[in-house]
């Protein structure tokens, strides 16, 4: 921290900007990164983020780590045979304490509601997008689903299977494009998704993290 910044948070340790200083300062010379240095008129929040989150060299998600920060359950979750509240919050303890840091998204624990839900969301618009055009061969054009931020695959792969089994002929024709920005992650879709659905399906997974 320059002497002139020093003396700008001078007083000021309410300041979110200055602690932030301060704790780079003390920081460890290993543990400072060249993105971490805030520039001279200042900082957006939405940029540190962006490079604390997906800095190509050390984000949270882009670094190659093992294992990497998004977790996966080998089983869902028995939602029938719980209790209660209770009863949920300990069996999802149980599960986050065999994950060790890892955490899991919201399709992960309720897999497979969630993505099944988002999936019959996709049909229907989709249906609806194909009953309001008049020319026979926009309608046949092929669904192409977009997913940004994939994690372990489990979404894909349960949006993929509802598809399939609700609407096979949409299902022909169907292609989902992941955007990942983790290698290691991008790996674990592709892998999910080929071991949910076999080979029959065209998923395409871009995997931009390194390179």
């Amino acid at each position: 921290m320059s002497a002139a910044t020093a003396r700008r948070c001078a007083g000021r340790l309410a300041s979110p900007r200055c602690a932030y200083l301060r704790a780079l300062h003390h920081a460890p010379r290993s543990h400072v990164r060249p993105w971490m240095r805030v520039p001279t008129d200042g900082w957006l929040l939405r940029d540190f983020l962006h490079q604390a989150l997906y800095n190509r060299d050390d984000g949270y998600f882009a670094k190659d780590s093992s294992p990497p920060p998004v977790g996966a359950m080998s089983r869902p979750i028995p939602f029938r045979a719980l209790l209660g509240q209770e009863d949920y919050a300990r069996t999802l303890a149980r599960r986050y304490d065999a994950l060790a840091s890892q955490w899991l998204t919201p399709v992960e624990i309720f897999k497979p509601h969630y993505a099944r839900a988002v999936a019959r969301y996709i049909l229907r618009a989709h249906r609806e997008m194909d009953a309001s055009l008049d020319d026979d061969d926009e309608r046949r054009r092929p669904l192409r689903i977009y997913e940004l931020g994939g994690g372990t695959g489990t979404c894909a792969a349960g949006i993929l299977a509802h598809i399939r089994d609700a609407d096979p002929t949409v299902f022909a024709s169907t292609e989902y494009v992941g955007v990942e920005i983790s290698p290691t992650l991008a790996k674990m879709q592709r892998e999910t998704v080929r071991r949910e659905l076999g080979d029959d399906v065209n998923v395409v997974i871009d995997g931009w993290g390194k390179g």
